[in-house]
Parts: C-alpha cells; sequence; structure tokens
C-alpha cells in the first residue's frame, strides 16, 4: 500500500508542476522550464572552454568513485563543466543521469521515497527544497561547504536554499522579471516611454494610469495597458504584496498561513490585482498560456514578463523596450527570484564527495563563469555577477536587459515562502488568483484559502 501511494503522489507532483511551470510560447528550442518560468539557453559553443578550473580542489590520489546526478536534459550542456571537476578530481566519474521534466520530479519522488542509493546528486526546484528536506530526500550540506562558498553567491539566493539554518541545496541559477513595453503603443498614444533606471523606477499607481490610457479599441480589436506573464501564479504575483511589507507567508514552523497569506498586504495587494481586470479593466482575463501571445501579438501595451521571453519578441517583430520592475509608492523595490539548485541525496553512500562536486559547480567562481557562458541564464555567483555588470557589451540592448536583472538580484530580489506543503499552498493560491481575476472577493477568497491550505498542511506536522 505504501508503495501504491508513494507512486501516487509523485504521479499528482509531476502533473503539479508541469501545470505550473512557465508558458511554452516562444521556447521553441527543447529547453525544460522551472516553476518560474526561467528556461536555459543552450550555447554549444561554451563546450570548448577551459574556464572553471580550480587548482586547489584536486581529489585524493588513487580514489576511485562514480557519482550519479540526476537532471534534466537541459543541463547536459554542463558536461564541459563536469569533464572539468573529473579532471581535477582523478578517480571521481559523474555518471549523468537525465530525465525529462516531469518523469524526473517522479523519479525523485519514488526513487528517494525507497531511499534508493542510485542517486547521489539531484536536480532540485526552489519551490520543492524544503518539501524534499521534511521527506528526508537531501543532506545537510552544512557540514561540507564552507563559509567562503557560502559567501560567493547571492543572499536571496542562498536563503531559498537554507531550511531552518540547514543548508539543502544550493543555487545553479536564478531568474528575474522586468517591465516591458510595445513602442508602438505608446507613440500611438504619445506617451513617454518607461525609463530604464533603477532611480526612476516605476511606481504601479503610475503604471495604473498608464495603463488607463493604453487601453481602447482598435480597428475591432481590444488593446489592453498591462498584463502578467504568469497572469494568475505566486512566483510573479508575490512581489505586490512583498512591496507593500508583506514578508511571511507562513508561519516559522510552516504550518500555518491563517494571518499571513491573508495578512493586510496581501488582501491590499490583491485588491490591486481584481482592480486591474474588474474596475479599470486595463488587463486581459486570459490564461497563461495567451499571455505572451497577447504581448507580441499587439493586444498589450506593457509586460511583466522574464527576459526569456526575449526571442519570443524578437520573433514577432516587436519594437520594444523594457524596465525595472515596479513596485508601490511608499513600499519596497521586490523581484521575484529562484530557478534550480543542486542538492545530495540523503541516501548517497558518498555524500563528502558529491557535496564538493555541487559546491564546486554552483559556487566556484571559474566553474560559475563557465556554467553562464553555456547556458546563459542568471548567475547567482557574485564574481560572475560583477564581471556582467562591469562588462561593455552588457550595455548594449538587449544584452543590457541582462545588466538590470545583475542590478535586481543583488538588490531586490527575494525568494518564495519556504514550507514542506509549498505545492499545495501554490495550488490553492494560484486558483485563488484566478478567481480573484474573475471577479471574487479579495479578502473573502483570501479567507477561504487559507482554511484550506491549513487543513491540508496538517499532514505535514507529523
Amino acid at each position: 500500500m505504501k508503495k501504491y501511494l508513494a507512486i501516487i503522489l509523485a504521479v499528482c507532483m509531476a502533473l503539479s508542476l508541469a501545470a505550473c511551470s512557465g508558458s511554452k510560447d516562444g521556447n521553441d528550442n527543447g529547453t525544460a522550464q522551472s516553476q518560474d518560468g526561467g528556461n536555459a539557453q543552450v550555447d554549444n559553443s561554451g563546450k570548448d572552454s577551459d574556464k572553471g578550473t580550480n587548482k586547489d580542489s584536486g581529489g585524493n590520489a588513487g580514489e576511485e568513485v562514480t557519482l550519479n546526478f540526476l537532471i534534466m536534459p537541459d543541463i547536459e550542456a554542463l558536461q564541459p563543466t563536469i569533464d572539468q571537476f573529473e579532471e581535477l578530481n582523478p578517480g571521481v566519474k559523474i555518471n549523468v543521469e537525465s530525465l525529462p521534466f516531469d518523469n524526473m520530479f517522479e523519479a525523485i519522488e519514488v526513487r528517494l521515497g525507497a531511499q534508493e542509493e542510485s542517486v547521489d546528486m539531484l536536480l532540485v526546484d526552489a519551490p520543492v527544497v524544503a518539501n524534499y528536506t521534511a521527506k528526508g530526500f537531501l543532506a545537510d550540506l552544512n557540514e561540507f561547504v564552507s563559509d567562503e562558498s557560502k559567501g560567493r553567491i547571492t543572499e536571496s539566493s542562498l536563503g531559498a536554499g537554507t531550511i531552518g539554518g540547514e543548508l539543502m541545496a544550493l543555487p545553479l541559477y536564478s531568474s528575474c522579471v522586468n517591465l516591458y513595453y510595445n513602442k508602438a503603443i505608446f507613440d500611438e498614444k504619445g506617451i513617454p516611454y518607461p525609463e530604464n533606471d533603477v532611480d526612476k523606477r516605476m511606481t504601479w499607481e503610475e503604471v495604473t494610469e498608464i495603463a488607463k490610457q493604453l487601453t481602447y479599441e482598435k480597428d475591432g480589436k481590444q488593446i489592453y495597458g498591462l498584463s502578467f506573464e504568469q497572469i494568475n501564479r505566486p512566483y510573479q504575483l508575490l512581489p505586490l504584496a512583498q512591496s507593500l511589507g508583506a514578508d511571511k507567508f507562513v508561519s516559522d514552523d510552516g504550518m500555518i498561513t491563517t494571518g499571513y497569506t491573508n495578512s493586510p498586504e496581501m488582501v491590499k495587494s490583491c485588491q490591486w490585482y481584481y482592480d486591474t481586470f474588474n474596475t479599470w479593466k486595463i488587463s486581459p482575463k486570459i490564461s497563461a498560456d495567451d499571455a505572451v501571445g497577447y504581448f507580441t501579438g499587439g493586444q498589450v501595451a506593457m509586460f511583466i514578463g522574464g527576459s526569456w521571453q526575449i526571442p519570443a519578441m524578437q520573433d514577432a517583430g516587436m519594437d520594444f523596450g523594457y524596465a525595472p520592475h515596479p513596485y508601490f509608492e511608499g513600499g519596497e523595490a521586490t523581484t521575484p527570484t529562484g530557478s534550480w539548485y543542486a542538492g545530495v541525496s540523503n541516501y548517497s553512500k558518498n555524500k563528502e564527495m558529491a557535496a564538493k562536486f555541487v559546491e564546486w559547480l554552483t559556487t566556484d567562481d571559474e566553474a560559475c563563469q563557465s556554467n553562464y557562458e553555456i547556458l546563459k541564464n542568471l548567475p547567482c555567483n557574485i564574481s560572475v555577477l560583477n564581471s556582467i555588470d562591469a562588462d561593455p557589451k552588457f550595455d548594449e540592448f538587449p544584452e543590457s536587459v541582462t545588466k538590470l536583472n545583475v542590478y535586481e538580484s543583488m538588490n531586490t530580489a527575494k525568494a518564495r515562502p519556504q514550507m514542506a506543503g509549498y505545492e499545495e499552498w501554490q495550488n490553492v493560491i494560484q486558483q485563488t488568483y484566478s478567481d480573484i481575476m474573475n471577479g471574487s472577493d479579495p479578502q473573502k477568497a483570501l479567507d477561504s484559502a487559507v482554511t484550506e491550505i491549513d487543513n491540508q498542511l496538517r499532514k505535514y506536522q507529523n
């Protein structure tokens, strides 16, 4: 019976994660996506890179060990970096086991749920670090990873992999979200473009007023002033409440959301969200799958989305610009963050060497530089972030978007809440955002949501 329950739970989690991953619009390069919608943009030119070496990280002479690393196909592109680790550690072999997005989550649930020793390291999506910790899947890395290594990555990224003071996973890369706009729509209405300057970051109140002016009908087609890429998903919507001061969405023990997920700040942010669809009608009531197409098709003037959608904008022939993520007047500039992490299986027979590999892959300056050159995703390593910020090539559009994201990752990024029942929480909150979009009262909807979530979280109390 336990075996059947484990399989059922695994399939449910895989389907839930797939449903909550980013929109596939503009993603035709075979890359898989984390729950934040970010994806690895593979550049095979990095395969001949000789960066990422660390002359002081060699293994013990004569030591022979094979480490199994469970990943997704996108991460196979990091093989050159993995090869470098093997060269620096004679006798150590990294065996990469690559599974599709859905199958990987199912494999983790079934194999680690059965305490198999066949996985040494695994890819972990940021929001489920706490869940895997509660299930005993992940080994605490604190005893293996030095403070110096921890200091090489951004505070927000380190925090997202730390549960109750224990370091359970280290970030492979991260993500960020910006405001994009259609210049043609702004030009038609004679409205100045938003400025790409963090010191002149627009408030949501300013965005609202501009969006009202950019909501109109043209040639029988409705134009909307504002939309979100992930139109009902916490990754992109929580910064609304965080900007207003919401700093907790669950109790410290991860078991109670009443008073947190329905806090006054959360209600106020959801009231603004409600108004965009129902009072001001500046946002279209569409699904996340349609969001990118509405923007690239010229039906949305301003779009909150990730830089991974830039290829879709370019393919559509758009004349677009970008600006920093807005914030509420009197509040704090806040941006979403988080993507894939690497962890060590609690059932590995080679925890120390597996942790050494994870530490090197995710914190070593040269290894992280190599990873960035291959995947082109926002790094978490401070040295690599600083090198991007200092490189003149990132002053030119659209590479300059990366420079803005560097600033955000080091100054405004805030992780999603950590709780064993994150999937349950996210599923309910996503439906709640949809209900509010479709006219439900924000306070009542959130009050109902926390009651449902708290009931579901009880199964984690033991």
